[in-house]
C-alpha cells in the first residue's frame, strides 16, 4: 500500500495515542472497578456497591480493552507493514 501525500505519520501517532488512552481506561476498569464506581455518574448508594455492579464495571472494562486492543493491533500493524 503506497503512502498518499496527505497521509501523515503524526496523524497516525495521535490516533494510536488516543486509542491507547481508552485501552488504559478499560484495563483500569478491570483492575480497580471500585474507583470508577465511586466516581461515576451512576446512582450512588449501598445498592451500587454490590458484587454484581462491580462485575458489570469489569465487563465494560474488558469489552473496551478488547475492542481498543484490536484497534491498536490493526493501527500498529498497518503502520509497520508497507
Amino acid at each position: 500500500m503506497a503512502v498518499q501525500p496527505e497521509e501523515s505519520s503524526w496523524k497516525h501517532a495521535v490516533g494510536v495515542a488516543f486509542v491507547f488512552f481508552f485501552f488504559c481506561v478499560g484495563v483500569a476498569h478491570l483492575i480497580k472497578p471500585d474507583y470508577f464506581l465511586r466516581r461515576s455518574g451512576v446512582r450512588k448508594g449501598g445498592e451500587m456497591l454490590t458484587a454484581f455492579n462491580r462485575m458489570g464495571f469489569r465487563f465494560v472494562g474488558l469489552t473496551v480493552a478488547l475492542f481498543t486492543g484490536f484497534l491498536l493491533f490493526e493501527l500498529i500493524g498497518d503502520f509497520f507493514v508497507k
